[in-house]
């Protein structure tokens, strides 16, 4: 799995085996983030404090911002929340979860044989979890995580599908803030390698529980929460991708 701590010149060396398109577009996107930070910090905000829409006390579990980001030209769609101080990772404030709507994307898309399905009619609301990214309080990167079915209630797709959606996750509105909205995109993408790493971790995790555990729903199973996590470093990231370029 690629992660920073692996140290630069590992994660160099497999951005390298990457086409010059996909890195470019990394770079890019890199680049969006970067900007779209530095016009927060001239607000007085970040990307967290911005989330909270000025909340000053940030209640366990809550959406932020409430009713979730969703835009209903891409069928992107994410929200911050935290966990009770003892479910967070080390350094932890909070993280954002990441979504598209399929359905609205790609009505040919096929949820995995072992998800069970909502109701047909309620098709455009499906949901799929790309990646959940934890931050400091300052906004800063320092996790990428994925996770069980029954965390977000989501419709499951294979790793391979989900892979599929990532380049269609784009938050183009404005509101509750384009500077939060192209950020969020541009870490998305700038991360993906990692992104699919995770993903076909975490499937290989999923069918690992249901071997050890035959006959239970795993996608229910309340002992498996993160099904796949690696800690991430912005400015490593750009060194990297930069130096597979050069």
């Amino acid at each position: 799995m690629l992660a920073a701590v692996e140290g630069q010149d590992q994660l160099t060396e497999r951005l390298r085996q990457l086409p010059r398109e996909q890195l470019t577009a990394m770079y890019e996107a890199a680049a969006q983030a970067a900007e779209s930070a530095a016009a927060l910090a001239q607000s007085g905000t970040n990307p967290v404090t911005e989330a909270l829409g000025g909340a000053t006390v940030v209640e366990e579990w809550m959406h932020f911002p409430p009713g979730d980001v969703v835009d209903p030209q891409t069928h992107s769609q994410f929200y911050y929340h935290a966990h009770t101080a003892e479910e967070r990772a080390s350094g932890e404030h909070g993280h954002f979860h990441t979504f598209v709507r399929p359905r609205e994307i790609d009505p040919a898309l096929k949820p995995a044989a072992v998800s069970d399905l909502p109701d047909a009619k309620d098709r455009a609301a499906w949901i799929a979890h790309l990646v959940g990214i934890s931050t400091d309080e300052f906004g800063r990167v320092i996790r990428l995580f994925t996770t069980n079915r029954w965390v977000t209630g989501e419709v499951w797709f294979d790793a391979e599908a989900v892979i599929s959606l990532l380049d269609r996750f784009d938050v183009t509105a404005d509101v509750p803030s384009r500077d939060l909205n192209r950020w969020i995109s541009g870490i998305v993408r700038m991360f993906r390698p990692q992104i699919e790493d995770l993903l076909h971790t975490r499937d290989a995790n999923i069918a690992q529980f249901w071997r050890a555990h035959p006959g239970s729903n795993v996608f229910e199973d309340r002992d498996l929460q993160v099904t796949s996590e690696t800690p991430v470093d912005f400015l490593a990231q750009i060194r990297a991708i930069e130096t597979a370029l050069a």
